[in-house]
C-alpha cells in the first residue's frame, strides 16, 4: 500500500519536494538525488587552480591565462594558487586533502599521481586522483645559459668529464631520475641540484651558480638567454628539431609530457564530466593556445578524461615495474 501511494505522490511533486518529504519521513534520500542537484548547481563557488610549482615557471604561466578562460566556461572564478615543494608533491597533498566536490583542481605533470607516490613518503597514492584533462605538452628539455662550451647532451657529457663537478638542477619529481641518469651513463662526476621551479633555475643559470638544468618549457619565454642541449621528451622539441632527444642521445628513456588537469577521486561522475567539458573548451581558447604555442613554443592538447586515464594508467604501471617497492 505504501509503494502505490509513494507512486502516486512521485508523480505529482517535484524531485525537490519528494526528497523534502522522504527525509522527513525518516526515509532518507532518493538514490542519486543529491549528486544530480549538486551537477545542477556545480560549480557554487570558485573552483581553486592549483599550481604545484613557484610562480613564473611554465606551468603557471600556463595555467594563469587558462584559469580565465575555464571561468569563463564555469561562469565563476578560477583563482590560481601555487603551492610548491617535492616537484608537485605538495601540491598534490593538498588535492588530496581537499573536499571532493569538484570545487578545487590541479594543474600539473602526470608524475605528480603516477611516479611521486612510488619513490616518496607522501599521504596520497595515485587512486587518489581523478583524471580529467590534458591540455598541453611540457616542452622537456636539457638547457644551459646561452654562451656555455657545450651546446648537446654529448657535449656536455665531454666537458663533464674534463671538469668535474658541474652542477646540475632539477625541479624534483620525474626529473630528478633524468638528471641522475645522465649523470651515471655519462660516467661524469656532478652535484645534482634540488630546485623549487623553473623559475629558480633561470636565476641560477644566470647567476652562474648552475652549469646546465632541466626545463620544462621556460626556456622558450626568452629563447635568446638559452641554449637547449636536447629533448627530454619522445620526440625532439619544435622549438628546437636541429637537438637530439634523450634517447636518440643514446640514454634510453623518455620523459611523460602531459599537462594534465586532475581532481579527488571522491568527485562525483556528474561533477567531474561538467569539468571535463569546461576544461576542453577553455584548452581551446585563443589567448590559451597562443600563450602555450606561441610562447612557450609547445603544442596545446585537448585529451579528454578516458583517454588520459587509460594514458596515466598504462604510466602509473610502468613506473611501478621501474621504482615500486
Amino acid at each position: 500500500m505504501f509503494e502505490s501511494a509513494l507512486r502516486d505522490v512521485t508523480r505529482t511533486m517535484s524531485a525537490f519536494s519528494l526528497a523534502v518529504a522522504l527525509v522527513f519521513c525518516g526515509f532518507g534520500a532518493v538514490p542519486g538525488l543529491s549528486s544530480q542537484a549538486q551537477a545542477a548547481d556545480f560549480p557554487q563557488k570558485p573552483v581553486q587552480l592549483i599550481v604545484p610549482y613557484r610562480a613564473g615557471g611554465g606551468t603557471d604561466t600556463m595555467a594563469r591565462v587558462f584559469a580565465k578562460a575555464l571561468s569563463k566556461a564555469l561562469g565563476q572564478p578560477v583563482p590560481v594558487v601555487n603551492h610548491k615543494g617535492g616537484g608537485g608533491a605538495v601540491g598534490g597533498s593538498r588535492l588530496k586533502n581537499a573536499a571532493p566536490d569538484g570545487h578545487t583542481i590541479l594543474m600539473g605533470g602526470d608524475d605528480i599521481a603516477s611516479y611521486i607516490p612510488l619513490v616518496s613518503e607522501v599521504d596520497f597514492a595515485y587512486e587518489d586522483f581523478r583524471f580529467l584533462a590534458a591540455v598541453a605538452e611540457y616542452q622537456n628539455a636539457l638547457y644551459a645559459k646561452k654562451g656555455a662550451p657545450f651546446t648537446t647532451f654529448q657535449e656536455l657529457a665531454e666537458y663533464a668529464k674534463s671538469n668535474p663537478g658541474i652542477r646540475l638542477a632539477h625541479v624534483g619529481g620525474i626529473t630528478k631520475p633524468f638528471i641522475d641518469h645522465f649523470v651515471e651513463q655519462s660516467g661524469i662526476e656532478a652535484k645534482v641540484i634540488a630546485t623549487g621551479g623553473g623559475s629558480e633555475i633561470v636565476q641560477l643559470l644566470l647567476g652562474n651558480q648552475i652549469d646546465a638544468a632541466y626545463s620544462g618549457g621556460v626556456h622558450n619565454k626568452n629563447p635568446e638567454q638559452w641554449e637547449v642541449l636536447g629533448s627530454f621528451n619522445a620526440n625532439r622539441l619544435p622549438s628546437s628539431p636541429d637537438k637530439p632527444t634523450f634517447k636518440e642521445a643514446g640514454y634510453g628513456m623518455s620523459m611523460p609530457a602531459y599537462v594534465m588537469v586532475m581532481t579527488s577521486a571522491g568527485v562525483p561522475d556528474d561533477v567531474a564530466a561538467t569539468l571535463e567539458a569546461a576544461l576542453l573548451e577553455a584548452s581551446n581558447d585563443p589567448d590559451f593556445q597562443t600563450i602555450v604555442e606561441g610562447r612557450l613554443k609547445a603544442p596545446a592538447l585537448s585529451v579528454g578524461s578516458e583517454e588520459l586515464t587509460s594514458y596515466m594508467d598504462d604510466l602509473h604501471n610502468t613506473f611501478k615495474t621501474l621504482f615500486g617497492n
